[in-house]
């Protein structure tokens, strides 16, 4: 949004009374009037997108206060100030709505408005159904310029009100009592109108804040949704090249190292002619021999098969001879408990042998021999 095409619109206090307006383009005033027909009195159909929309309160119903915390550091002091101008409003604290200026510096007292949360959704509501969506609301004394000394007096919107240094009031309640014999400046149109206009930029003190700030909705950028498919989809298909490669890689590999085992078991069986034949044969050459894997993992399966209807016999020791010979001891404290496990081996295919014994503590063992 910006400044160079904009909306001021300044409230008045009685409710039947009508609004003020100045429509603003390039930075400077183009047309002013009375109520809400500004679109049609400045020959529009709606304010265009990105025209920035000010919305003046009136001074008698927004209270203005200067509260200075110089020995807190700036942001706790807006925060320390906020909560003393709320404690000293008029209604309950849960009625009010309060916002601070964004002074920085400690030592300048910062300025707080306090309004009814009432009023500020009866405006917010009004800006609605006339069609607007506030970007800024700025107390209206505030638009006045700020005094060195004494009091300026100016009319913003129709009412007359006035600014000291530290306090603001509507021109009707400046009583002897609150002004004393200040010294009162009247300002220039001129200047309450350039303020009003820098305000759409730097405003003094916003009240569209906290609860109240302006929701902004984010449009729907199409270029960088574009941009965002068009990385995903890179990012996708390289990663895919990226998995391909490491398959042909791990196939190659694969390949080059069946090709390796079938040279090394050629030199054995010249007659092989792939890696998974070479296994095979090499596997059966060896049973026969009583070695390779198969001649130890088939009897120790068959014997530890053979355990399971004899709980009561331990296996003590288990060994396998060079020539593929499984030598294992069972023990047991009946002899009849052996005899279940080697009848169960040899009616699995087994042969067997076995050596009885007994240890020093009277159980009786059986020294084994299992072969496939």
């Amino acid at each position: 949004m910006s400044s160079r095409d904009a909306l001021i619109v300044f409230l008045p206090e009685a409710e039947t009374a009508p609004a003020r307006w100045t429509r603003v383009v390039d930075g400077a005033p183009v047309r002013t009037g009375e109520g809400a027909n500004w679109l049609a009195a400045c020959g529009i159909a709606a304010l265009p997108e990105q025209a920035r929309v000010l919305l003046v309160p009136p001074a008698a119903l927004v209270t203005l206060h200067w509260i200075a915390h110089p020995d807190l550091p700036a942001r706790q002091g807006r925060a320390a100030s906020r909560l003393t101008a709320l404690a000293a409003g008029l209604l309950p604290a849960d009625q009010l709505f309060a916002a601070t200026d964004e002074n920085d510096d400690p030592a300048r007292p910062h300025v707080v408005a306090v309004a009814s949360r009432a009023d500020m959704q009866h405006w917010l509501l009004w800006a609605q159904h006339h069609g607007l969506d506030p970007d800024i609301i700025v107390p209206a004394p505030l638009l006045l310029p700020e005094p060195d000394k004494g009091l300026t007096r100016g009319v913003v919107g129709g009412n007359a009100m006035l600014r000291g240094v530290d306090m603001a009031l509507p021109a009707d309640m400046a009583l002897p009592e609150l002004i004393g014999d200040a010294p009162i400046v009247d300002a220039d149109p001129g200047a309450i109108e350039g303020r009003a206009i820098a305000a759409l930029d730097a405003p003094p003190l916003d009240l569209r804040q906290g609860e109240f700030a302006k929701r902004v909705r984010r449009a729907v950028d199409r270029m960088a949704i574009g941009r965002i498919a068009l990385w995903s989809g890179l990012l996708l298909l390289v990663s895919l090249l990226i998995a391909l490669v490491t398959i042909a890689r791990q196939h190659m590999e694969a390949s080059r190292l069946d090709g390796e085992s079938l040279a090394l078991a050629q030199q054995v069986l010249p007659n092989a002619t792939d890696a998974a034949q070479a296994q095979v044969e090499m596997e059966a050459r060896l049973a026969a021999r009583g070695a390779g894997g198969r001649a130890f993992t088939a009897p120790v399966s068959g014997l530890l098969a053979a355990m399971q209807d004899a709980p009561g016999v331990a296996l003590t020791s288990l060994s396998r001879d060079p020539d593929g010979m499984v030598r294992a001891t069972l023990a047991a404290a009946r002899s009849d408990d052996i005899n279940i496990v080697l009848l169960a081996l040899q009616a699995s295919g087994f042969t067997i042998t076995a050596t009885p014994s007994q240890d020093p503590g009277g159980r009786t063992l059986a020294d084994i021999t299992v072969r496939s």
